[in-house]
C-alpha cells in the first residue's frame, strides 16, 4: 500500500513538474515575443531561425555599404558639378585670350587660370571621411599637387589602380568610382593639360596657342560630361539596391518571425490552460488518496 502511494505521490510531482516548466516557457514566451529562445525549445526550427539571421545580417551589411557608396557618390557629383562650372570659366577665358592683344590682358586672364587650376586640383582631392573619392584603390594618397615651377604643373600624387566594386543584395555588382586621372588627366580630353597649355600661352601672349588649349578645354568638357554622366548612373543603381535589400530584409525578417517568434495569442491561450491545470491539480490533490489527479484531468 505504502509502494502505491509513494508511486502515486512521485507521478503527480512529475507531471507537476512538467506543468510548471510549461507555465514557465509559455510566460517567458509572451514576455519576450520569442518563442525560440534556445536551442532546445524547437530544435528543429534552429537550421531556419540560423539560415534568416546570416541572411539578414548580410543584406544589412550591403544595405551599409550601399549608403556609403551613395554619400561618396553624391559628393563626386557635386564636385564634377562646381569643376564643369570653372571650365566653363576657361573656355571664356581661352577665348578671350585667343583674341587678346595686350600682354598686361594675357597676364591677367594667365593668373585666373592658375587661380582655376589651384581650384580643380582641389576638386580632384575631394574627400569623404578622410578618404580621397577620386583616389581609386589608393584613398589615403593624394591625386595630385599643383606647382607651377613643374613641367605640366599638375602632379599626380600616384598612379592608382580602381578594381573596388560595389555588390548589392542580389550579387550585381558595378565599379562605383572614377579616379582623377579618369575623369581630368585622360587622354581622350585631359582638363589639366589644357589648363596649362592655356596658362603658357596666354603667359606667351601666344593666340594661336590659346585656340588650341580652347579646342582642349572643348573636348575636356566632354570628358567632364562623361563622368558626371558616369556617377549619375551609380547613384540611380545604388538607390535602387538599397530600395531592394530593404525589401529583402522586410521579407526576411518576416519569415524569420514566423518560425522564431510567439503566437501571443495561442501562447496565452495555452498558458492560461495550463495554469488551470495546475490549479485544478493542486486542489485536488489534498482530497485524493494515492491515485494520481492528472488521470482526472484527461
Amino acid at each position: 500500500m505504502m509502494a502505491g502511494v509513494y508511486a502515486s505521490n512521485g507521478i503527480f510531482l512529475a507531471d507537476l513538474t512538467n506543468t510548471q516548466n510549461r507555465i514557465n516557457q509559455e510566460t517567458q514566451q509572451i514576455s519576450s515575443g520569442i518563442r525560440v529562445n534556445q536551442a532546445s525549445d524547437d530544435p528543429g526550427a534552429v537550421p531556419d531561425i540560423l539560415s534568416y539571421q546570416q541572411s539578414i545580417a548580410t543584406a544589412t551589411q550591403v544595405q551599409k555599404n550601399l549608403s556609403g557608396a551613395l554619400t561618396e557618390a553624391q559628393a563626386a557629383d557635386g564636385a564634377l558639378q562646381t569643376a564643369s562650372t570653372l571650365m566653363d570659366q576657361l573656355v571664356s577665358l581661352a577665348s578671350q585670350g585667343a583674341s587678346s592683344t595686350s600682354a598686361a590682358s594675357d597676364a591677367s586672364l594667365a593668373e585666373r587660370v592658375q587661380a582655376i587650376g589651384q581650384q580643380l586640383t582641389a576638386i580632384a582631392n575631394t574627400t569623404v571621411q578622410g578618404r580621397y573619392i577620386f583616389g581609386g584603390d589608393a584613398t589615403s594618397v593624394t591625386p595630385y599637387s599643383f606647382d607651377t615651377t613643374t613641367p605640366g604643373w599638375f602632379v599626380a600624387g600616384s598612379t592608382p589602380s580602381n578594381t573596388g566594386v560595389l555588390t548589392d543584395s542580389n550579387g550585381s555588382q558595378i565599379t562605383p568610382r572614377m579616379t582623377a586621372q579618369q575623369i581630368f588627366d585622360s587622354p581622350s580630353g585631359s582638363i589639366f593639360q589644357a589648363v596649362h597649355d592655356l596658362g603658357t600661352a596666354l603667359q606667351s601672349g601666344s593666340q594661336p596657342g590659346a585656340e588650341t588649349a580652347l579646342t582642349e578645354l572643348k573636348a575636356g568638357v566632354q570628358q567632364l560630361g562623361l563622368a558626371s554622366t558616369f556617377y549619375g548612373s551609380v547613384e540611380n543603381w545604388i538607390q535602387q539596391g538599397s530600395q531592394e535589400a530593404t525589401s529583402q530584409i522586410n521579407t526576411l525578417q518576416q519569415a524569420l518571425s514566423s518560425v522564431r517568434d510567439t503566437d501571443v495569442a495561442a501562447a496565452a491561450t495555452q498558458l492560461s490552460l495550463d495554469n488551470t491545470a495546475l490549479n485544478a491539480a493542486l486542489s485536488a490533490h489534498g482530497t485524493l488518496g494515492n491515485r494520481s489527479l492528472f488521470d482526472f484531468l484527461g
